[in-house]
Order: C-alpha cells, then structure tokens, then sequence
C-alpha cells in the first residue's frame, strides 16, 4: 500500500494556488485594459493584489494582450498565462472599482464571517465579476448628458442660445444614431464617421434656416463630442511611462477616430454645400 508524500501534496497545493492567483491576476488585469485604464495604473493595482497574496508577478501589458506571470517566493513554483482583452469600449465607472478592488483586498482585515488573514481568491474574483457585470448607466441619460456637455462647448466658443439649442439636437440625434449603427454590428469606424455627418448636418442648420448670429460656432462644436480625448490622453501617459507599443496603439485608434471625424464634417459641408472658411 501506497502512502502518499506529504511535500508532493504540498506542492501541488502551491502551485493549484499560484494557477488561481495568475487566472485572477490576468483577468483582472484584461478587464482594466479593456475599460481603458493606462498600463502605469494597471501595474500599480496587479503589484498591490500581488504583493497582499505574498506572490511575486511579472506583467506585460501588450496593445490586445496581457502576458502574466506569478511565482512563489522561493521562485520553485511559477505560472504564467496570456489574457485577451474584450472590445467593451471605454468604462471609467468600471475602471474606478477595479482600482478601488485592489486597495480592499491590500486593507482586508478578518471578520467572524471570513477569518482568513487575506481576502479569499473565490470572494476577490466575486467581486471582480460583479463590478465587470455592472450595468452602464441609463442610455437616455447619457444622451442628455453629452448633450449638455457639448452644448456647453458651444457656450464656451462663444455661441448663442439658438447656437447652443442646435447643438445639443444634433449631438442628441447623432449620438442616437451612433448607439443604433454600433447596435446592428456596423465597423466602429464607418460609425463615427456617419455619426459625424448626421450630427454636422443637423449643426448646419444656423446656416441653411439663419437662425442663429454664430452658425459657425454650432457647425464646429456639432461633432466634438466625438473626439476621443480619454484615448489622447492615456496614449501620451502611456507613452511617458515607456509603454510604447500600448501608446502607439491607442494613440492610432485615436488619430484614425479623428480622421474618420474630420470626413464625417466634410461631407456634411459638401451634402449642405457651405461654403466654411
């Protein structure tokens, strides 16, 4: 009869928690990518997780991939894994929890419910999938809000209450239409450039009815809400912290998005025939 080798079982429990601890890790890691976090917050809160579980980890953060490595102190047990980001589109709500996670599993302190010393991997992946699940907020409020936004862009530049009435209609209906084409699976890119001409079209509407003394002010402020300012700037971070595959790639996405902008007004002033200078 066979006895079983207590330092086999030990190892093998070891390393079963260095696998479950890397799976967190890269999803974890995946889903801040993915939400749009810049690397340098990301490694920040992987380091924080790792260092409360007593693991040492090693993290390169790729434009669609995360490689992900964790190994045991005395470096005899190691796992590594690659993650794959999901095309979610930006989420600073969900971004702001993640990095609120990490903070909670490096302040954890045992209760009479969970006496463990560290939060539980299953309890730290509950709540993980829970933020990740979160519901955005209501789609007609983020209507209104971008809306209101961009309306208040128009103020800013100096447009008038017919002006700023114009705009906030044509984000609104722009940016309608953006959510229906996104919706019927139509390229991202194809999408912000009809959104745009939806949206400067209707921003001409100062000029084609002369219902407003800053027609070109409502013109230009129609298709700024479009402007991906979040991707300009985790593209410039990421590239001041060294990640220069990272920042090339969403510093492309960025200009491309831009690009597809600036036709989208164009052809609105070719389809309306104005003649801006």
């Amino acid at each position: 009869m066979k006895t079983s080798n207590p330092q086999s079982w030990q190892e093998q429990n070891t390393h079963q928690r260095l696998k479950t601890l890397c799976c967190f890790l890269s999803a974890y890691a995946t889903a801040m990518l993915s939400a749009g976090t810049t690397t340098s917050r990301i490694e920040r809160c992987v380091n924080r997780i790792a260092s409360r579980y007593g693991v040492g980890v090693d993290l390169s953060i790729l434009p669609t991939r995360v490689l992900m490595s964790v190994w045991h102190v005395n470096h005899h047990h190691y796992y590594s894994i690659v993650g794959q980001t999901q095309s979610d589109g930006i989420n600073l709500a969900v971004s702001t929890e993640l990095s609120l996670l990490s903070h909670e599993i490096e302040e954890w302190r045992p209760t009479e419910e969970v006496p463990e010393p560290v939060m539980p991997i299953a309890l730290a992946t509950a709540k993980m999938n829970g933020i990740i699940a979160t519901p955005r907020i209501n789609h007609w409020a983020v209507i209104v809000l971008t809306s209101v936004a961009n309306l208040s862009f128009c103020e800013l530049f100096g447009g008038d209450l017919c002006a700023m009435a114009i705009v906030f209609v044509a984000t609104a209906v722009g940016f309608f239409y953006k959510e229906k084409m996104l919706s019927w699976h139509i390229d991202g890119k194809l999408v912000v450039l009809l959104s745009a001409m939806i949206s400067a079209i209707l921003g001409a509407s100062g000029f084609i009815f002369g219902i407003s003394t800053t027609p070109e002010t409502a013109l230009g402020t129609s298709v700024l809400w479009l402007v991906p300012g979040i991707r300009f700037i985790n593209a410039v971070s990421d590239m001041l912290r060294g990640q220069y595959l990272v920042a090339q790639s969403r510093m492309s996405e960025a200009l491309i998005i831009t690009i597809c902008l600036s036709m989208g007004l164009c052809l609105a002033l070719l389809i309306t025939k104005i003649q801006w200078v």
